[in-house]
């Protein structure tokens, strides 16, 4: 909305509340930027000179997460936070200059870096932004303590590395008391998703969906956000081969009764080339354990997929019929005996080579010698 050439107070870019003058923060950091936090979680950094802007940014990423630089690198702009800026801000008398001149005739040139950590970040740091600025009021004693739980809280925190390394070792239960302390554990597993190294990249498939499934009673908000932003993903063509369909699947797998309806989600997606594989092991993952889950949805769609001409989405719909016993998918995974296609895929434990033959013999031995569920 246009505000004419009078002189406004300023507003956050994200909520439209007004803000107050920004202040010194202690301890003084980088570029010695006052700051300043509002109601809704943002934080901004006053560049007094209107030069100095990409310090001033860094500044304030920082500021929004609690001075964690670890945290601040890992984060993407647009997905994990975001900016704005507000220039002409003269800080005496905290009042945006339309004209870029004050009521006494001074140059303002200074502007207000904003920046908003996403919902499950700011729960981590926001309590720690907003005690540095309570700081500024207090005593020095009340200060010293507060800085005291400050570092407690921090102590709580843990590195990328450390996230990593458990993933690595599948210390499933260590993960899960960890991220109980520290919410932003699921993220760090998420992020090992992009790993070039396919078996981490499955190892943090598997454990990013045991994790959350073992929160969800928990946190079930946090796990709810976790979920929707899988399913978000999932949609976008350029995210689909980076493991959201399959970690929503663990999810399900981990927790049927809460998360069972995203399975027509997941579902929904089978019609996509790319995609294709990622449901087909989703749905062999939740229908070893839960094949009512799968059953309720479009179930018998999939039958048609034994006969794709792709070695791979062939081998994976039988694997997934195996895993689940479908008595149904019997009689089509018979004449498959003889298909001799290899394909390669991540099993539940292990990266195998294998060919459609042998997963039809042991879908066949599943489906034939044991009870259905």
């Amino acid at each position: 909305m246009a505000r004419g050439r009078s002189a406004y107070k300023p507003v956050c870019p994200f909520c439209d509340s007004p803000v107050d003058r920004p202040k010194k923060v202690e301890p003084r950091r980088l570029g010695d930027f006052d700051c300043g936090a509002c109601e809704c979680g943002a934080v901004y950094v006053h560049d007094a000179t209107g030069h100095n802007l990409g310090a001033a940014w860094v500044e304030a990423l920082g500021f929004a997460c609690n001075d964690d630089w670890d945290l601040a690198w890992s984060l993407t702009p647009g997905e994990d936070y975001q900016d704005a800026f507000l220039e002409n801000y003269d800080i005496e008398s905290n009042l945006i200059q339309p004209t870029g001149r004050s009521q006494d005739d001074r140059a303002v040139r200074a502007g207000l870096v904003f920046i908003r950590m996403s919902k499950d970040i700011r729960e981590v740091t926001h309590e720690g932004v907003k005690e540095k600025m309570e700081l500024l009021s207090e005593s020095r004693s009340s200060a010293e303590e507060r800085d005291k739980t400050y570092f407690e809280r921090r102590s709580r925190r843990y590195s990328k590395q450390q996230v990593k390394d458990l993933v690595q070792d599948v210390e499933i239960e260590k993960l899960r008391s960890m991220a109980l302390e520290d919410s932003l554990v699921l993220r760090k597993i998420q992020r090992l998703l992009y790993s070039t190294d396919e078996t981490l990249m499955w190892r943090a498939i598997t454990a990013l969906g045991a994790v959350a499934g073992a929160l969800a009673t928990e946190r079930p908000s946090l796990i709810g956000d976790l979920t929707r932003r899988l399913l978000l993903a999932s949609s976008d063509s350029a995210a689909t081969n980076w493991g959201s369909i399959e970690t929503i699947g663990e999810i399900i797998r981990a927790q049927p009764k809460i998360y069972g309806s995203f399975m027509r989600h997941i579902l929904g997606f089978i019609n996509d080339p790319p995609s294709c594989p990622a449901v087909l092991w989703a749905i062999g993952r939740v229908g070893e354990l839960h094949p009512q889950v799968v059953r309720a949805s479009e179930f018998f769609a999939l039958f048609a997929l034994l006969k794709n001409q792709e070695p791979k989405i062939r081998g994976l719909a039988v694997w997934a019929f195996g895993r689940m016993r479908a008595k149904e998918a019997l009689k089509a995974i018979q004449e498959m005996a003889d298909d001799a296609e290899e394909l390669r895929f991540f099993d539940g434990q292990s990266i195998r080579s294998t060919t459609i033959s042998e997963l039809a013999a042991e879908a066949i031995g599943r489906i034939e010698h044991r009870p259905a569920i």
